[in-house]
């Protein structure tokens, strides 16, 4: 609450100041007296509301509060900032150590015994453009950069053969899993307890539903980006796509890049959503299983907020 006085009368205006890149203060008029509680309240909702369509441009949400979408962005702004007052070499050292990181933990997830030092290797050998790599483990780790190099180079929006295509790059090394070619048996998803291997209580669509269905997803994020807030488009684009499961094999991995897909033409940095492994998949066969999408994007929105 701030009192000002103008032209020797006394005036009330509610104000918040948001640290960005620098600190920005908002506020709206409250008038000459105090008001009351609940008016008092639709002001501060209307503040809200000012500081959300400025930093965010009114973009729908469906799961998440204004609150946390604005904390989000924040938190984005000023990691762009930091990211600009970097050097080259210390941005480049920088790309380096997320890309590392976001391989190690994306093939070490789905059981591909790589180390982090394969994963080191493999991005040196694709930035200095080596071939003929004798290891197989370093070919599926410069499979996976070459996967999020095209996720990062290519144009606003996706299409099935963008999908199609990535699939082909990340699985170039599994010839028997049809890389870029969609699956034509009934899949079924099992998860590892007590010893035994359990089907989850989802399954995913027939073979001959995969197609419409990956074209209906294409449409929906296409009509969505730039509309709904990027972390919810970006949640649901991975959750939506693993649903389908249109893959024999490789459907966790191209869903963490179509993730990070839909946050780099938001101009969100890349997001390492599995390095907490257990939670990551908990989130995931919850979301399936119950048929609810909130609590996997709440686990995303957390990740990105833990995210240095």
């Amino acid at each position: 609450m701030r009192r000002k006085l103008v032209n020797g009368r006394r005036y009330y205006y509610l104000e918040k100041s948001v640290r960005l890149e620098k600190p920005k203060v908002y506020s709206v008029f409250l008038g000459a007296r105090l008001p009351g509680r609940k008016a008092l309240g639709k002001r501060e909702r209307e503040l809200l509301d000012k500081i959300y369509c400025d930093l965010l441009g009114g973009a729908t949400r469906l799961h998440l509060t204004r609150e946390e979408l604005i904390e989000a962005e924040k938190r984005r702004r000023r990691h762009a900032a930091r990211v600009e007052r970097l050097g080259r070499v210390a941005r480049d050292e920088k790309d380096e150590t997320d890309t590392v990181n976001f391989v190690y933990t994306t093939l070490t997830t789905e059981g591909v015994p790589v180390t982090r030092e394969d994963a080191d290797l493999a991005y040196r050998f694709a930035r200095g453009g080596v071939r003929n790599v004798r290891d197989e483990n370093l070919r599926v780790a410069l499979d996976m950069i070459k996967g999020l190099r095209q996720v990062r180079e290519s144009a606003r929006g996706i299409s099935s053969g963008f999908i199609l295509g990535l699939h082909g790059t990340v699985m170039a090394e599994y010839g028997g899993k049809r890389p870029g070619g969609l699956r034509e048996k009934q899949a079924y998803i099992y998860l590892k307890s007590y010893g035994k291997a359990e089907e989850i209580g989802f399954r995913p669509p027939a073979p001959g539903k995969i197609r419409g269905l990956l074209e209906g997803l294409v449409s929906w994020y296409n009509q969505n980006v730039g509309r709904l807030n990027a972390l919810e488009l970006a949640a649901l684009l991975h959750l939506r796509f693993y649903e389908i499961h249109p893959f024999v094999d490789g459907n966790k991995r191209v869903s963490r890049l179509l993730l990070n897909k839909a946050l780099f033409d938001s101009g969100y940095p890349l997001l390492n959503i599995s390095r907490d492994t257990q939670d990551y998949f908990d989130a995931l066969i919850r979301a399936v299983e119950k048929k609810d999408e909130k609590p996997f994007v709440k686990f995303v929105y957390g990740q990105f907020m833990k995210q240095k």
